[in-house]
């Protein structure tokens, strides 16, 4: 969204703390406005992210250098989760970025706090799976 990835690193990071400030005020889980969804009490069960905590990052960027910016602020990508075990395990399919995609999309619909870009298709995806797993409206944002 910024022209450069340090400032994009910065929004993100402002959005990620308000997020936080969100998780550490939620008591009245509440859900969207969807039938049959129960709320998820993990979202107040759980202490938020600590100020410091490294943050999951989804993204489609390839230039080393940004990469190397977006991990030195604290974010942590795909690659850095996936153990050896897991490529075992998975195999090729893993390597193939539209399963690559299924996977982060999960552990997004799981987080504490989700921070999107409103136009990807990816993200109101992820929005639709935390709707229908009872995640509270106020911990995801798309601008």
């Amino acid at each position: 969204m910024e022209k450069k990835i340090e400032d994009h690193v910065k929004r993100v990071k402002n959005r990620l703390e308000k997020g936080r400030s969100v998780l550490e005020h939620l008591e009245n889980v509440t859900t969207y406005d969807i039938g049959d969804v129960e709320p998820n009490m993990e979202q107040i069960l759980f202490p938020p992210p600590l100020p410091d905590d490294r943050f999951y990052v989804a993204t489609d960027e390839r230039d080393p250098d940004a990469l190397r910016v977006i991990s030195d602020a604290g974010g942590v990508f795909l690659t850095d989760l996936l153990e050896m075990e897991d490529r075992r395990t998975f195999g090729w399919p893993l390597m193939l970025t539209d399963v690559r995609s299924l996977v982060e999309q999960m552990v997004l619909a799981h987080s504490a706090y989700f921070y999107g870009h409103i136009i990807s298709s990816c993200a109101g995806r992820i929005v639709n799976m935390r709707a229908g797993r009872g995640a509270d409206p106020r911990t995801a944002l798309l601008d």
